[in-house]
């Protein structure tokens, strides 16, 4: 199972004047803009990675190599799932087929989201052994309420404030060490812990 970004996120869910209120820094300094702006998406990388989600809309894509005809379920990583833009195999002829959409059911609540066959319905059997040879392509990530990058009421304010904290740290910390200098950090159960509950368990 491999999982590809088809379309990168566009926007972060911290944007950058909302970093600069935080670091205390005037919004006409900008000297430092592209460095933050580097910081905040590194930030929204490494809570991804952690949690097992997307926190901002992306077009993904998974391939398998083949339907599993014992367990018709598939499970979409990398919640949450909006929508599923097309299902695809290649056919006995090395044909690539689009599934209808009528043909199979999206679950869109469950985190992660998921695929089955509609009732009755089961997945077309695929026989070839190319690699890939099923592609899933759908689209996942926070919806935003209006135009980017308004996400605001949708993203986790834990998210939020776990970035603004990362993004502190990095700022004002650029090196690993420090020597001759006495560093107070905050509890992990406070930094880390706030992403704790946003963690996709394994399927």
């Amino acid at each position: 199972m491999t999982v590809r970004v088809v379309t990168a996120p566009t926007v972060e869910p911290l944007t950058l004047a909302e970093a600069k209120t935080h670091l205390v820094i005037d919004t006409d300094v900008t000297a430092d803009d592209t460095y933050i702006a580097a910081l905040i998406q590194v930030a929204r990388e490494y809570a991804e990675n952690y949690t097992r989600r997307a926190f901002v809309q992306r077009t993904l894509e998974l391939t398998l190599p083949y339907f599993d005809g014992y367990q018709s379920e598939i499970f979409l990583p990398q919640p949450p799932l909006q929508s599923v833009t097309s299902i695809k195999y290649l056919d006995a002829d090395g044909v690539l087929t689009t599934i209808a959409a009528a043909d199979y059911q999206v679950d869109t609540y469950s985190q992660p989201g998921r695929v089955k066959p509609a009732y009755l319905d089961s997945w077309p059997v695929v026989t070839r052994g190319d690699f890939n040879a099923v592609q899933i392509r759908y689209i996942a990530g926070y919806d935003s309420l209006g135009s980017p990058p308004d996400y605001a009421g949708n993203i986790p304010k834990a998210l939020k404030q776990w970035m603004l904290l990362r993004v502190g740290g990095l700022y004002r910390d650029r090196e690993p060490v420090i020597i001759g200098t006495i560093v107070a950090a905050l509890p992990r159960d406070y930094v880390d812990g706030l992403l704790d509950a946003l963690v996709v368990d394994l399927f």
